[in-house]
């Protein structure tokens, strides 16, 4: 998970992550790595209880528009029950509807193979920063683990 973000976003702060570290190629399914990411993600989300989450731009390069359209309605649908399934109401999560990728124009231009969450109306530095901070020690240490 070394590609693992944590920036404000116009809309609020978002936890960004390269799809290949979330799902299997060309899938829906939720890869082995996965899981510590959205261990922390549901961490984060129920020490703000009171605040909705948007799941944002997932998406992939190949095959056609419309399989990729398929494609990531299906992923945010899988993030949305990965969270529910570690505590997350379902209420407060929803995912934006999904954009065509053309290579050249639309939201995911620029940014493909990338997911966010975002914590909508939070502020980076609202966030308490030994919170974020245990985040990415623990990613670290994770990821140690895995590779050491």
């Amino acid at each position: 998970m070394s590609h693992l973000q944590i920036t404000q976003d116009a809309r609020g702060v978002a936890l960004t992550s390269r799809d290949s570290d979330l799902f299997l190629p060309g899938s829906a399914v939720l890869s082995s790595n996965s899981g510590p990411y959205l261990n922390k993600v549901a961490e984060l989300l129920k020490d703000r209880p009171h605040r909705k989450v948007l799941i944002d731009s997932i998406s992939e390069n190949a095959g056609s528009a419309e399989l990729n359209q398929e494609l990531q309605e299906v992923r945010s649908l899988t993030l949305m029950k990965a969270l529910t399934n570690r505590g997350i109401d379902k209420s407060r999560l929803a995912y934006t509807q999904p954009n065509a990728y053309n290579g050249q124009t639309g939201t995911n231009a620029g940014n493909q193979y990338k997911t966010k969450i975002i914590i909508l109306g939070e502020s980076t530095s609202e966030m308490n920063v030994s919170t974020i901070e245990r985040f990415f020690d623990d990613l670290y240490k994770y990821g140690n683990n895995i590779f050491n």
